[in-house]
């Protein structure tokens, strides 16, 4: 779960020449920034916590 991760499925996508393989790319790329705001956000919450 990483923004690069996001960011390649979506390269890959702007590059496939097949409709289908690129929506699913996108999702894929979709689905990799939101774990990936999740878990900053558990992050920072964490960080928000500790600091009291």
């Amino acid at each position: 779960m990483s923004l690069s991760s996001a960011k390649n499925f979506a390269l890959r996508a702007a590059r496939s020449q097949d409709e289908k393989e690129a929506i699913e790319l996108l999702s894929k790329a979709i689905l990799e920034l939101a774990a990936s705001i999740e878990a900053t956000d558990t992050k920072v919450k964490q960080i928000n916590k500790s600091r009291g």
